[in-house]
């Protein structure tokens, strides 16, 4: 089996709850910058490299490194998703189930794991254990997010039935709150400063975390928005 989740914490845990798992992390942080439609994984990458390394978050070879073990690996593995519910998780999950159903790398039995904000390893047996498995409906929902997304059509898929992956529907609805006009990351960032513009970065980025329901931004996506309010914030 592969193990396959969002970022470098819960890879961490993965490696101690399982040893030293077969393990790819998405790393993506696919609420920021370009969504390309109508490109293969690595022509998305590429896209995604550029401006990742353009805003202020390295030029790390993950990406690549990432999709070039999943070329190798899910042709005849099963994997297992490890996702949380909230917006940066959601997004990674449906382009890998969007992958998954282009590609057809469905012989193999595929297994989503949902997990809770503040993993602990001790949870993780019982977790693996209620892990359910991916269904037809599940890769073709999944699909159909991630074409609506790539084509900005988000407004038109909540129109349809969502069911078949359980924290989709949140997830695009904080997304269509996240365009260029109106963002709503920079209007909360605002009304913090607003009511306190002595406090830390740091302390502005708790504060903003608390304000929602899902939390799925990290500092280094969060400060940078802080950047276009305040250019040199200290």
């Amino acid at each position: 089996m592969v193990h396959i989740t969002n970022g470098d914490a819960v890879a961490e845990k993965l490696r101690e709850w399982a040893g030293e798992p077969r393990l790819i992390v998405w790393h993506d942080v696919l609420h920021e910058g370009p969504l390309p439609a109508g490109k293969t994984l690595e022509e998305f990458t590429a896209i995604r490299c550029q401006w990742l390394a353009e805003n202020g978050y390295g030029s790390s070879p993950k990406l690549q490194e990432r999709d070039v073990q999943l070329r190798r690996l899910v042709a005849r593995d099963s994997l297992w998703l490890w996702f949380e519910d909230d917006l940066y998780d959601q997004l990674q999950l449906v382009q890998l189930l969007h992958f998954l159903q282009q590609e057809g790398l469905t012989a193999s039995p595929h297994f989503l794991v949902n997990i809770p904000r503040c993993l602990q390893v001790e949870q993780m047996a019982a977790l693996a254990a209620n892990k359910e498995r991916i269904t037809p409906a599940m890769l073709a929902t999944g699909a159909r997010a991630w074409q609506a997304i790539t084509t900005n059509q988000v407004a038109a898929l909540l129109d349809t039935d969502l069911d078949a992956l359980a924290d989709l529907r949140p997830a695009m609805e904080r997304f269509l709150q996240h365009g260029p006009v109106n963002n709503r990351v920079l209007r909360t960032i605002q009304n913090l400063l607003a009511e306190d513009g002595n406090r830390t970065p740091e302390e502005l980025f708790a504060a903003y975390q608390k304000t929602e329901e899902r939390p799925f931004m990290g500092d280094t996506t969060f400060f940078r928005y802080l950047r276009q309010l305040l250019p040199d914030p200290q």
